[in-house]
């Protein structure tokens, strides 16, 4: 897959070496990967190293999916998950964020404070505009005659660890940490294509920030997330005395 050719000039002196190199995998595939946002690639790297740090939490996840699945059929329900991680990535990497895992029917992503200039008010504001925009978004997604709601949960994560995995088969960012667990479950609680967001998620907002998202974090109130009519056992028992808003 490469070539190593010496040049030299007319009395036979080395002037330098040329290399030339084939890529080893097909170039249908290096396309694919052409698409991909550099950006966000450079985000991924500069965590290829497990560490902790400080982000802003995201998932999001499709209501009613097995109901989805029922009536449309297998192509069209394809068609709506393709067009749901497409709505779910777009929103992230436009916002600098980091896309996490993909399960079927939804998605999660990091906003890493360290991103934003080491700003957490910034990666806040982040994780929020994206939010937005993947609930917006689902109104185009699907045939018009089902609404189709994505909802969504946001977190703050203090000290997650964040690294890369790489293997064979897949390189992706993840995150561990108790906060990951809560934020799902805030997710989990969010129902009708609603934004749940913490209270530890919000107050990380400050000026600028602020104002450019809409929210005044002095004067929300917040539910404890065990006392939504919307919560079912896991999260009451994980996050039930989380405080959380719709924003």
């Amino acid at each position: 897959h490469q070539v190593h050719i010496r040049i030299s000039d007319d009395a036979g002196s080395l002037i330098g070496i040329l290399y030339l190199y084939r890529g080893m995998v097909p170039e249908s595939l290096l396309n694919r990967l052409g698409r991909g946002d550099p950006d966000l690639f450079e985000r991924m790297e500069r965590v290829s190293e497990p560490g902790r740090r400080a982000a802003a939490i995201l998932f999001a996840d499709l209501e009613a999916s097995g109901a989805l699945s029922r009536r449309l059929s297998s192509r069209g329900y394809f068609d709506l998950i393709r067009g749901l991680t497409d709505l779910i990535d777009s929103s992230v990497v436009a916002n600098d964020g980091i896309v996490g895992k993909h399960a079927e029917d939804g998605g999660s992503a990091l906003f890493l404070a360290a991103d934003f200039d080491g700003s957490e008010s910034a990666a806040a504001r982040a994780a929020v505009e994206a939010a937005r925009a993947i609930r917006d978004g689902a109104g185009d997604l699907g045939p018009d005659e089902l609404p189709v709601n994505l909802n969504i949960g946001l977190h703050w994560g203090s000290t997650l660890m964040v690294g890369q995995i790489a293997t064979s088969g897949r390189l992706e960012v993840t995150a561990l940490g108790d906060q990951m667990n809560e934020g799902a479950r805030i997710e989990a609680a969010a129902k009708q294509g609603a934004i749940l967001a913490s209270k530890d998620l919000i107050e990380r907002l400050a000026g600028e920030d602020a104002q450019a998202a809409g929210i005044d974090p002095d004067e929300i109130a917040y539910t404890p997330l065990g006392e939504l009519d919307s919560a079912g056992e896991k999260e009451i028992r994980d996050a039930g005395a989380i405080p959380v808003a719709e924003i």
